[in-house]
């Protein structure tokens, strides 16, 4: 080759040297790059779940009505329209932007009647009762509904009265008015009504419109000597929760019309009880006092096996008594405002005070939340009106409620749950991640149980002890299962596998106890065997042997698994596990996913261990064995230490694997999220929750960036395994790097 071509061969190697390297280069920093990327959303996507609660004011004005006091007001679903009912029976829409009267309407009230009182009775319509200085009670609804002209969208407004009766009575002269009032409709068109009167007598009516049946009772002589001071309706008409001036409660059951009883009082302050309210789904109960405090109650079971309402949450007190609750339409969100204007947003599944604000230096007469519990209208005693942006997307995410146990509505006590969605709208939503965490790290202990020793012994065998012509066979035959799609292996798993282990659980257990005996039987036969015997059959060979054993140790556990079953657990083992440990069987349980994500982590620890064994320097076999050592003996003190970097990061790239697996989880499991190390039950783990729960999660929502949420936790979990693993196989790889 002349100068000059080599000259030009040297220039096209160096060109295609830069290219590569070039190439190299741009491949690597891409993948550091989309990691770094990955993980930029997945925070992103997350981090909404930490904003606090904020209340910003839109706007504010002096309204327009000549009454002095305003006893209701309401907001449609766009925040568009918003309606004042005042003393004087005159219920008026406005629009909120410029304060333009849309629509009015009123009661017909008699020559100097005037409503007292009035309360709004359904919680996702604007159905209300009032009553009048002349003994009247009435019970209307507004409404306020889009209407559509092409693109153009209008809320129209319609009042409509729907019942009315009088509450006076033939024993005085003057009129027994309502001093005070509340008012229930539930989802079968049952109506409650509860009210004081002036004679301080506390009477119930309940009217059932569709059968016109309806009964009254006075409750005054259940109270004994107490004065009534507050009471409160749940959504549903089924309990009804009288608060006295000295701290009372009363619980009476009102869910049989026909037959309604106290079933429990107890005392929950020392100052009188100034205000009571339900939250939504009617199992929470929200107390407030003369001394400004906020306690939350509901119903847990007692040792007795009774329902009695309990104290669980306290919220930030207030410097002045409670005056007025209202509780929001779409979640556990509610307002509690005391007696000097003073605001403060509380949520109950967190025992969180989210926000305190003054709005106005006049106390408040009335508000509520809008439709969609994205807003608050609040109307103080100087008539002023004011709408409020409610930014509070996620409000039932708090470290506590992801991470710490949460005493839910219906719970016997703190626990951790996970239970993203449920059957109604009312529905608390549980979302601790500490079920998926465990469930997680349960799998993945099941499936290295099972994997582990059988992966490193197996490449233990196949680099030190195989014949050539087997290891050739074997290892490629073991990588290839890698290869196995794992919905197949997760398929194979849940419709196969689970039912097989069912109907063989007691072979399966004594297949287990059994196989290590007879292999030690098999060992002490095969040493009794004459050594020069043994010495003249080729190395590797007795690998043969094995297949004898396994089928021996079957033939063992088939002929002793129904005489055992039937003399040892009363002939069915699943109940005697019930019964004696209290262990429930699931079908698809830990035991079958230990098995089948073991086969699919086996091929990956195999693998690089085999390789990592198989690396090492046969100078070193050599010298071990000429200076005395048996086979064992060198691969125990010699090759194992050699090559303990590459295994642990076998082990732990194995690990890893496990952890991030999605679909043999997801269909060899039951996915139940449950805190339980028994074998016999599934779990759920953190990348089935997702897969399972993204679908259904609406973008945006708290369940999509919990999802999220999960994912960054997952990505940052094997990030650290795998960082771990490299580190700590480099340090072992330097320690033995003498050898």
């Amino acid at each position: 080759m002349t100068e000059s071509n080599s000259n030009k061969f040297r220039q096209r190697v160096d060109r295609a040297n830069r290219l590569a390297r070039y190439i190299i280069t741009i491949g690597g920093y891409g993948i550091i790059v989309s990691i770094i990327g990955i993980l930029i959303f997945l925070m992103f996507q997350s981090l909404p779940l930490s904003f606090k609660a904020s209340v910003e004011e839109i706007f504010s004005y002096q309204t327009s009505t000549a009454a002095s006091t305003i006893l209701l007001t309401g907001v449609d679903q766009y925040q568009e329209l918003v309606y004042i009912l005042d003393e004087q029976g005159k219920i008026s829409f406005y629009n909120i932007l410029d304060d333009s009267l849309i629509n009015s309407d009123n009661f017909r009230l008699d020559s100097l009647e005037w409503l007292l009182n009035c309360d709004k009775g359904v919680l996702t319509r604007e159905i209300f009762a009032v009553g009048t200085n002349k003994g009247r009670i009435l019970t209307a609804e507004v409404k306020m509904l889009p209407k559509f002209f092409g693109n153009r969208r209008v809320v129209q407004s319609s009042f409509t009265v729907l019942d009315s009766f009088d509450i006076t009575t033939d024993s005085t002269s003057e009129f027994n008015h309502p001093e005070l009032l509340r008012f229930s409709q539930n989802e079968d068109g049952l109506r409650y009504y509860a009210w004081l009167s002036h004679e301080k007598q506390l009477f119930l009516k309940i009217y059932d419109p569709y059968e016109e049946q309806e009964f009254i009772y006075n409750l005054t002589e259940n109270l004994g000597e107490e004065e009534v001071d507050v009471f409160s309706l749940s959504e549903n008409g089924e309990i009804f929760i009288i608060g006295s001036k000295n701290g009372e409660l009363f619980w009476f059951d009102t869910s049989e019309p026909e037959n309604v009883n106290l079933r429990d009082n107890w005392k929950a302050s020392d100052t009188p009880i100034t205000a009571i309210q339900f939250l939504i789904g009617d199992n929470a109960l929200v107390v407030g006092d003369k001394e400004g405090r906020v306690i939350l109650w509901f119903q847990v079971r007692d040792d007795d096996g009774d329902f009695r309402f309990s104290e669980i949450h306290h919220f930030e007190s207030h410097p002045s008594a409670i005056d007025q609750i209202y509780k929001s339409p779409r979640n556990r969100n509610f307002l509690t405002i005391d007696d000097l204007g003073n605001i403060h947003l509380n949520f109950s599944t967190t025992s969180r005070t989210q926000i305190t604000f003054r709005k106005s230096d006049n106390p408040i007469q009335t508000g509520a939340f809008s439709p969609k519990s994205d807003g608050i209208i609040l109307i103080d005693q100087a008539n002023r009106l004011g709408l409020y942006k409610l930014d509070n997307e996620h409000p039932e995410t708090t470290f506590k409620t992801l991470f710490g146990k949460v005493w839910y509505e219906g719970y016997e006590q703190p626990e951790f749950v996970w239970q993203s969605t449920g059957g109604s709208d009312d529905f608390e939503s549980k979302l601790s991640l500490i079920p998926l965490i465990f469930g997680t790290l349960k799998g993945t202990i099941y499936a290295m149980l099972f994997s582990l020793p059988l992966a490193v012994l197996a490449a233990i065998y196949v680099s030190q002890f195989a014949p050539k012509w087997l290891a050739r066979m074997v290892k490629p035959t073991v990588e290839i299962m890698a290869a196995l799609p794992s919905v197949v292996i997760g398929f194979l798993a849940g419709l196969y596998f689970s039912p097989l282990f069912e109907e063989h659980l007691m072979s399966v257990f004594l297949f287990l106890l059994f196989l290590p005996i007879v292999f030690i039987v098999g060992i002490v036969m095969w040493r009794l065997v004459p050594e020069k015997r043994r010495m003249r059959m080729p190395v590797g060979w007795e690998i043969i042997f094995v297949i004898p054993l396994i089928l021996t140790a079957f033939a063992i556990v088939a002929s002793l698994s129904l005489p055992v079953e039937s003399a040892v657990f009363a002939g069915n083992f699943k109940q005697w596990l019930y019964e004696v440990l209290g262990l429930t069987y699931d079908q698809r349980n830990s035991l079958v996913v230990g098995f089948a994500l073991g086969f699919a982590v086996i091929p990956i620890i195999f693998t690089i261990s085999e390789d990592a064994l198989s690396n090492v320097p046969e100078s070193l076999t050599s010298a071990s064995l000429a200076l005395g050592a048996s086979r064992w003996q060198t691969v125990r003190k010699v090759v194992l230490p050699a090559a303990s970097g590459g295994i642990f990061a076998a082990v732990m790239l194995g690990f890893g694997r496990a952890i991030g697996e999605t679909m043999i989880v997801l269909m060899a499991t039951g996915n139940t999220p449950i805190m339980d190390m028994s074998p016999f039950n599934g779990f759920r783990a953190m990348s089935a929750c997702i897969a399972v729960e993204i679908p259904e999660a609406p973008v945006g929502g708290t369940l999509f960036r919990v999802l999220f949420l999960i994912a960054f936790l997952l990505f940052i979990f094997t990030f650290i395994v795998n960082s771990l693993s490299a580190i700590i196989g480099d340090r072992l790889r330097k320690k033995y790097a003498r050898f």
